[in-house]
């Protein structure tokens, strides 16, 4: 088998697993079997072994000593603290550029929310979500400033962590809060950007923590997140 085509593999069988994950096929906290997967999909176990590795990276999944491969019960502390990361890169990055948005970079984020208005796939709604926010690291063109926002991998965990819950209501929320951005990015003023981005993070926990019934004062939001 071609080295190409033994890639393609690997990546198929892993967005394969990465959706039994998603859907719930796969239970947080339930083992996986490679030799399971294996025949399961008619492939030898190496593609299986290097998927899980990479779901392994993604933090969706986790190896444990006697135990092996597992489905990681992802919590609202994993979400804490991507999004506490994520503000901080975005908003350095907003400050490395001065907030200087040109039309053609509103026109790209506008096209974003334009598909967020009328996506009604969870998963969908994330990846633009994701790709909205990645443009802020772009136009700071600083490349391990953008490996490090990158490596967060946002995409996989928030999606593990949103199956479950009331995800129509979660996508309501979705296209009015990325449109106050890209209004405050229009003002080419850094600091009201900073701080848009500082309340939409801000904003994004504290629903999820009333979603866990978890009071105020379980992590120190105000304190964390900061914009200056």
């Amino acid at each position: 088998m071609s080295k190409l085509r033994y890639q393609t593999l690997r990546e198929n069988v892993t967005k394969v697993i990465r959706e039994k994950i998603l859907n719930r096929e796969l239970q947080p906290g339930m083992r996986i079997i490679e030799q399971n997967l294996s025949e399961e999909l008619e492939v030898s176990r190496g593609p299986i072994r290097e998927a899980l590795r990479q779901l392994e990276q993604e933090g969706v999944v986790e190896y444990t000593r006697n135990v092996g491969c597992s489905v990681k019960e992802i919590t609202i502390k994993d979400l804490y603290e991507i999004y506490l990361l994520r503000s901080t890169y975005e908003i350095l990055a907003v400050k490395l550029c001065g907030g200087q948005y040109e039309a053609e970079d509103i026109e790209k984020m506008e096209q974003i929310l334009e598909q967020m208005k009328t996506l009604k796939n969870y998963e969908e709604v994330v990846a633009c979500d994701n790709m909205l926010h990645a443009l802020f690291v772009e136009k700071a063109d600083f490349q391990r400033l953008k490996k490090v926002w990158s490596d967060l991998d946002y995409g996989s965990i928030v999606s593990c962590y949103i199956t479950g819950f009331d995800e129509q209501k979660t996508l309501e929320r979705q296209y009015e809060f990325h449109k106050k951005l890209v209004e405050a990015c229009k003002t080419r003023d850094a600091d009201i950007i900073c701080e848009e981005l500082r309340n939409h993070y801000m904003d994004s926990v504290r629903y999820f923590m009333d979603i866990e019934g978890l009071p105020e004062d379980s992590f120190n939001v105000e304190g964390h997140f900061f914009a200056k």
